[in-house]
């Protein structure tokens, strides 16, 4: 069977405030980072090992909202969250509140495997990265300049129109044809302390069974109400949609400018709709099909 990867790098009014710098910086970026995935699906990686470890290489680029270069809340801190799924197994993790973890996709994993738990959050989270000695920096550590201004014009101006482009995720399907997801975000900027997106949520921002993966970023709360994720499996199952129809259903189905999704079937197929203006994406598979887009 074919093997295919998508990745993407958040979603959202993206154009009306990309510079051309940073337009480069992203169009270097992205195949490189679709590469992390692909390479290893070529050497015969599962899904599950290849959408951790190509969402810890977006969560460390600072170009994109996760990791390193994540928003800050309206306090001024960070609070991280992810969730990851596995489709072979029907098994998932997830986390939110953190404050230290470096990478938090890496817990995320931890947990699906070490627990009999899908979603720590907080200082329980926080203690378990302590306890597996994950690697852990001072909160101080993900903020960027370009963040902290972000930050400040919200404050100035909290009802202005922003960009949104708030999670990073991967979608993978192995040679085996078993597919899995991942999804991980800074949140929105100035958000309130403790809230929670659709990232960690597993049916609402990521999920993975025996027939598909799904990665989902935008407004979080739009697609906690959709259950979006799930619902694209859902319409595969019971309306016998394809993984085009059911994503594109999906995202239709929510109000205008959401965001978007990108989704894999156990096919290797692949589909990365998007109602807002713009997605950061990339993808690639066996058959040679690689690229990577901003807009539409």
């Amino acid at each position: 069977m074919g093997w295919a990867i998508a990745i993407h790098g958040g979603a959202g009014a993206i154009l009306q405030s990309l510079t051309d710098s940073h337009r480069a910086a992203v169009e270097q970026a992205l195949p490189e980072l679709t590469e992390v995935g692909a390479s290893m699906l070529q050497n015969g990686a599962t899904a599950l090992d290849v959408v951790e470890k190509a969402t810890i290489a977006l969560e460390e680029c600072e170009l994109f909202q996760a990791g390193r270069g994540s928003v800050l809340t309206a306090a001024g801190t960070h609070e991280l969250e992810a969730s990851i799924m596995d489709g072979q197994m029907g098994k998932a993790g997830a986390v939110c509140g953190l404050r230290t973890v470096r990478n938090p996709i890496e817990l995320a994993r931890q947990v699906l495997e070490r627990t009999d738990h899908a979603f720590v959050g907080g200082s329980g989270a926080e203690d378990l990265a302590k306890a597996w000695e994950l690697d852990r920096v001072p909160n101080e550590w993900f903020t960027t300049e370009r963040r902290l201004d972000e930050l400040r014009r919200h404050l100035s101006d909290p009802d202005a129109s922003r960009p949104h482009p708030a999670t990073v995720g991967a979608v993978a399907c192995d040679e085996k044809g078993f597919v899995a997801a991942a999804t991980s975000t800074g949140g929105t900027t100035g958000k309130l302390p403790g809230r929670i997106g659709d990232a960690p949520l597993i049916n609402a921002g990521t999920w993975a069974d025996s027939r598909v993966a799904v990665s989902c970023t935008g407004i979080g709360e739009r697609f906690i109400l959709a259950g979006a994720a799930r619902m694209v499996a859902a319409r595969m199952e019971l309306a016998g949609d394809s993984i085009e129809e059911a994503a594109k259903r999906v995202m239709a189905s929510m109000p205008p400018e959401s965001g978007g999704m990108i989704a894999v079937d156990t096919a290797g197929k692949m589909t990365l709709p998007f109602t807002s203006q713009g997605m950061y994406r990339g993808w690639a598979n066996s058959d040679g099909d690689s690229g990577i887009g901003i807009g539409p």
